[in-house]
């Protein structure tokens, strides 16, 4: 177990913000435990995972102090024997930069200042992932400083690197209770972000660890019929076979018995991706696997079958976890064979209103002229607040998700309800703490409905919500 925030915590970590290195700010400390721990696989150990960390501003340490809500999240989060997020935004200085912001992005551009990954690690964050739809928005030598900062900072991260074969391997995090394995991964991607294999005769091409999907359309005798007119009229190419499948910008669509969405994950990437998993639960004690998957969309709360089954490949290749982020809200909670499924942990830290600069492209997605400012932006993305994220606490209400396990096997969950003060000034808007005792139920009842759905029974109990075995886990089949 970590130590806990004290007084005397809280002044060390104001030194360490300032410059000062304290080695040992998230060592853990033999003297709290009452018996000796030997680490091992059926050591029982915890973990604290939440979803994705956009921090644009500091984490003031004197909130240690002064926010008590702040803190008491702080010490759930230090108490467990590893903690988990997304890191979804390059943290360094524009000052020196010798890269641009790409033409490509993952619908914002996130930069951030590098203290804020010393914040996190004060927190009692260990474990990081790097592949999502953001991880190349300044280019790879954005990803790169973002990575070698980390790697200064001594916080292990996974999913990126400068190959195909870097970006899939997973990072290790030693615990007094096991070693840990982290297998980072995006279904959620840019195209130039993925990472390419190495050859012989040609260098490998730096990124992320991308699982990609092959989507296309089933369309009935009518509408196939319908979509191939049109396409013929839009001067598109299509077969003269009228019976063969054609691309529709782009999209395939072949003849079927009904109109839907087949999606299939990338045999390629799949095969790739499981063949790490099954390495590092032969190289460490437990894995920890994490995809950034908005798929099908931020406003759905239902996972796509397609990731439900690739999730559940991963569990029976040695995960012990699978830990989803992207979607920005919570999603519902699946137990697997006694291995927890979490299909989003939502947001964490989410400060993107406070971004500055931004680049050009931005200002001009919105027709704001030259002489613009960061404010006018945001103003005009969100409508002074009253649309997108800003306009609905449900993208600012999450939990710290913290399960228990005995080995590989998950034997308690309980859940932390935080919220990100939605109503708060843009200055404030995006930190997070322990939510109040009615915003906290609001966020546990609405995790109970989506995680029932999944087949999972969790209960509100004393201001948590808390999942125990023999109440319901799911043992394979169908997704």
């Amino acid at each position: 177990m970590r130590r806990t925030m004290s007084t005397g915590g809280a002044a060390a970590l104001v030194a360490m913000v300032c410059g000062v290195a304290l080695a040992a700010q998230s060592g853990r400390s033999a003297a709290t435990a009452s018996k000796e721990t030997i680490p091992g696989p059926g050591a029982t150990w915890t973990l604290a995972a939440v979803g994705d960390a956009i921090i644009t501003r500091r984490i003031a340490p004197f909130e240690q102090d002064t926010d008590p809500r702040f803190k008491r999240m702080t010490e759930v989060i230090r108490a467990a024997d590893a903690a988990f997020l997304n890191l979804e935004i390059s943290l360094f200085r524009l000052t020196g930069f010798k890269g641009w912001p790409e033409v490509e992005n993952g619908g914002n551009w996130e930069l951030g200042p590098p203290e804020a990954a010393h914040d996190l690690k004060a927190m009692g964050f260990d474990l990081f992932n790097r592949a999502n739809n953001h991880t190349t928005d300044y280019g790879v030598e954005g990803m790169r400083l973002t990575n070698e900062l980390l790697d200064d900072a001594g916080i292990v991260h996974a999913g990126s690197g400068m190959t195909l074969g870097q970006a899939s391997r997973p990072g290790y995090f030693e615990t007094p209770r096991g070693r840990i394995a982290l297998v980072g991964l995006a279904t959620t991607f840019t195209p130039m972000s993925r990472a390419g294999e190495a050859r012989d005769d040609v260098m490998g091409r730096p990124g992320l660890n991308a699982l990609r999907v092959d989507r296309k359309y089933s369309a009935d005798a009518e509408t196939f019929q319908s979509l191939r007119t049109a396409a013929q009229r839009l001067g598109l190419r299509v077969p003269e076979d009228a019976r063969a499948a054609f691309r529709f910008f782009g999209t395939l669509i072949e003849p079927g018995a009904s109109n839907r969405l087949v999606e299939t994950v990338n045999p390629r990437d799949e095969a790739r991706i499981l063949r790490e998993v099954r390495n590092a639960a032969q190289m460490a004690d437990y894995v920890i696997v994490t995809s950034h998957s908005h798929e099908p969309g931020n406003d759905s709360v239902e996972p796509p079958q397609w990731l439900r089954a690739f999730v559940k490949k991963c569990l029976d290749a040695g995960g012990t976890t699978y830990v989803i982020h992207g979607p920005h809200q919570l999603r519902g909670i699946e137990v697997y064979k006694g291995k927890p499924i979490f299909y989003s942990l939502g947001n964490f830290v989410f400060q993107n209103e406070t971004i500055d600069p931004m680049p050009s492209d931005h200002y001009e997605q919105f027709a704001l002229p030259g002489t613009a400012l960061a404010a006018d932006l945001y103003d005009a993305r969100f409508k002074g607040g009253t649309s997108g994220f800003p306009s609905s606490p449900v993208w600012y209400e999450s939990v710290v998700a913290v399960p228990t396990f005995s080995g590989t096997q998950v034997s308690e969950i309980k859940l932390y309800p935080i919220e990100l003060g939605q109503k708060a000034p843009r200055s404030q808007r995006g930190t997070p703490r322990m939510a109040d005792e009615t915003t906290g139920r609001t966020i546990i009842e609405r995790l109970i409905r989506l995680s029932g759905e999944l087949g999972t029974t969790i209960r509100y109990e004393n201001g948590v919500g808390i999942w125990r075995p023999g109440t319901s886990q799911s043992t394979g089949g169908k997704p």
